[in-house]
């Protein structure tokens, strides 16, 4: 037997997965030697890379077929395991019926089974016999089985439904033989009530579910142990989406969805576990999950600037005037070592030092002289403030009585000090 080289297995192993899904490992190179070898006899390629070669030329896709059949024929039997059947009889069937007899209102309910990946369809006779066993009269009942797989080689021996000796005595009692298989020539041959529960067809899981409509029970055993955790994910996922709510799947034995998807809880009979829907899970959002984008500002004209900020521009609010306070006293003179304001006001009018003092009397607080009040500019960020108006200062004597910012009577009146001092 021809040994395969590590740079075949790796253009195989591609090429392998990119058909049928099946990802092999390293560990697998015995299996493609095994399972092509008379392949290779049959199509004289005198290398793994020849066989590639040859089956990648072959527009007919016979031999990709025969690849397909050749690496996904798996290990099958009636009543594998025994433990799912019996969930099934015990458990999930009189579950089912109980919620749509509430339904059916007398007409016959509807029971959908798929077995994906079926092999040689093993299984689904398997179902179908564990059906009648446990309802007996199936005249109250519309049952539908479906059976897929991506191998045309197990379709066909499935829908014939013709086993050999071998096959046949491998989970089978000769009670359950006698009463379901007829003897035919050198093999035994499923009882037409039987066959006609089951539907086959030829199927790819890495395909999308089109068309399938839901189902009520699912059984998909022994297949995703070879997908890549990636693959696994997407099958089931998609499994739950043709699953009723209160749908059961059954996987292997030794498998598990813990890890895989949050979209089944497991439910656990006597030593078996079988799976159901989350309530509220989908596909599109698991439970447990949120897909609302979350805002990402600085980006706009993508879909999460588009949920980050309205579509019209969202005017800025007007700050409020603060309330204008009663007019202060006039403040009395600062000793110049006095500290300085912020802002530096602008100089007084130098006062004469000879002028008679005002008469003592009451007056009316005065506000504060226009030519030493510094009012700030608004920020750019504000609204300018309404300033109540201020009114002129006023002296006890029309002397002395000046405007701000009039030069020619602050001159006068320092030439007034100016000579009275020299005097």
């Amino acid at each position: 037997m021809t040994s395969i080289t590590a740079d075949e297995f790796s253009v195989l192993s591609k090429y392998i997965y990119s058909i049928c899904g099946v990802a092999l490992d390293s560990t697998k190179t015995y299996l493609i030697e095994t399972r092509l070898k008379s392949m290779m006899q049959k199509y004289g390629c005198t290398s793994y890379l020849d066989l590639h070669a040859k089956a990648k030329a072959d527009r007919g896709g016979n031999m990709e077929k025969e690849i397909v059949n050749a690496i996904t024929t798996n290990e099958t039997l009636f009543f594998r395991d025994v433990s799912p059947f019996e969930v099934l009889k015990h458990k999930i069937l009189p579950d089912l019926i109980d919620a749509r007899s509430k339904s059916a209102s007398g007409r016959n309910i509807p029971i959908r089974i798929w077995s994906a990946a079926c092999s040689t369809g093993q299984e689904v006779y398997s179902i179908a016999i564990a059906l009648r066993e446990a309802l007996g009269n199936l005249s109250n009942f519309q049952i539908s089985i479906l059976g897929t797989d991506i191998s045309d080689d197990a379709v066909t021996k499935a829908s014939y439904g013709k086993y050999n000796k071998f096959e046949i005595e491998r989970g089978l009692s000769q009670q359950t033989l006698n009463k379901y298989f007829t003897l035919m020539g050198d093999g035994w041959k499923i009882k037409d009530e039987i066959r006609a529960m089951a539907v086959f067809k030829k199927f790819n899981l890495m395909k999308p579910f089109a068309g399938f409509g839901k189902f009520d029970i699912v059984f998909c055993r022994n297949v995703a142990i070879y997908f890549t955790p990636a693959d696994k994910k997407m099958v089931f996922e998609k499994i739950a989406s043709v699953l009723e709510p209160d749908g059961s799947l059954v996987i292997g034995s030794t498998e598990s969805l813990t890890g895989v998807t949050g979209m089944f809880e497991p439910k656990r009979y006597m030593r078996s576990i079988f799976y159901q829907p989350v309530a509220g899970s989908s596909p599109l959002t698991p439970t447990g999950f949120s897909y609302v984008q979350a805002p990402a500002p600085g980006f706009a004209g993508t879909a999460a600037a588009s949920v980050a900020r309205p579509s019209l521009p969202v005017p800025r609010p007007t700050p409020v005037a603060a309330p204008v306070s009663p007019p202060r006293p006039a403040p009395r003179a600062v000793p110049a070592t006095a500290a300085p304001s912020a802002v530096p006001p602008r100089p007084a009018p130098a006062s004469v030092s000879s002028a008679p003092a005002p008469p003592a009397r009451p007056v009316e607080p005065e506000p504060a002289p226009i030519a030493v009040t510094v009012e700030q500019a608004p920020s750019s960020e504000e609204a300018p403030r309404p300033m109540a108006p201020r009114p002129a200062p006023v002296r006890s004597q029309s002397a002395q009585v000046y405007r701000a910012g009039d030069k020619s009577d602050l001159k006068r009146l320092l030439m007034q000090k100016k000579q009275k001092s020299k005097s």
